[in-house]
């Protein structure tokens, strides 16, 4: 059989905690935690999408049944985990391992899901230390669903771990939550996931420039998968990822088309600006992402009338502010509403 090829997204998944960007403390937190053999009964991942959740659940249950983690204890500067050699780390990539149990809860919300789960815990591991469920998007789970697994969840069998993941923590009834040790992934800094992209870009020959890359961080805001996704979008409809082929892929305007766009709005001129709307070849772009952009525009424009710095339209600022002398805070708002 030919190989298969991965999209970006799945091929430059985090396999040990080294290639978890973003989340140092959270890393640090597991690694301590495999070091001092301490490990809670129930982890809560929670987070905005793409961030890491589900990556970090797989590299942590992997170094739990690791071979190489009494090694690790022992030495942990010299080792690391998991070690992606021995029979476990290989059967954790393969997707293969009979101890490692992922749980989508969007389609498994009933009672009768939570309590086979329950049922097929009380066996012990086939292959590693431990057994982990790792239950995806958790807060998908119904309240029922959720007070059937309070019990094991308080007082699961010793060689059964839980990891709960979640873009939505509040949706987890708190009887639930009192009881997880909770971790809180952030969005990935812009410099970092900057990094990252410029790394793919150039492991996978990809031709770019940081314009284009600036571009993407900023749209994906600190999501790691949707900014490799993006990027896998730009890779496969132009010859390079630059600023403007990002904006093609987007349907989005130039920076300085919305401000003009805005200037014909402030001047009261609709002859001017349908002129410039059709100047612009409208339908080439998502009439949403425009109108979006203008209300990320208007928004820019209070802050400044506030003196307050914001980070949009960081480069046209003092274009801002001049073409602001006439407009008042009041119409600023009434835009806004409109």
């Amino acid at each position: 059989m030919s190989e298969v090829k991965l999209n970006l997204a799945r091929k430059w998944r985090s396999k040990n905690f080294e290639e978890i960007i973003g989340q140092d403390l959270l890393v640090r937190m597991l690694k301590n935690g495999l070091y001092l053999q301490q490990y809670f009964p129930v982890y809560l991942f929670s987070g905005q999408r793409g961030c890491g959740k589900t990556s970090t659940a797989r590299v942590f249950g992997s170094a739990l049944n690791c071979d190489a983690l009494s090694v690790f204890q022992k030495h942990p500067q010299k080792n690391t985990v998991p070690c992606l050699v021995c029979v476990s780390c290989k059967a954790m990539e393969q997707g293969k391992h009979p101890d490692f149990i992922e749980i989508d809860a969007a389609s498994h919300t009933g009672v009768d899901n939570v309590r086979m789960l329950i049922d097929s815990a009380s066996l012990l591991p086939l292959m590693g230390r431990k057994k982990i469920y790792l239950i995806d998007e958790a807060h998908m789970l119904s309240k029922a669903a959720f007070n059937a697994l309070l019990k094991v969840l308080e007082e699961p069998p010793p060689s059964v771990i839980f990891i709960l993941a979640t873009t939505d923590p509040q949706k987890i009834i708190e009887t639930v939550r009192s009881r997880c040790f909770q971790l809180f992934f952030k969005p990935v800094e812009s410099k970092t996931l900057h990094e990252r992209l410029r790394t793919v870009c150039e492991r996978e020959e990809i031709t770019y420039d940081d314009t284009g890359l600036s571009m993407i961080v900023k749209q994906t805001e600190g999501s790691v998968r949707d900014a490799l996704n993006l990027l896998e979008q730009i890779r496969f409809s132009s010859n390079s990822v630059t600023h403007d082929a990002v904006l093609r892929v987007l349907g989005y305007l130039d920076d300085r088309d919305v401000i003009a766009l805005f200037q014909h709005v402030l001047s009261g001129s609709p002859q001017q600006l349908l002129r410039t709307i059709s100047q612009m070849q409208w339908k080439k772009f998502s009439a949403s992402s425009m109108w979006g952009q203008l209300l990320e525009l208007v928004r820019t424009a209070l802050w400044l009338k506030y003196d307050t710095v914001p980070v949009a339209f960081v480069e046209y600022h003092d274009e801002i502010k001049n073409m602001l002398q006439g407009c008042s805070v009041q119409q600023l708002t009434l835009f806004l509403q409109t």
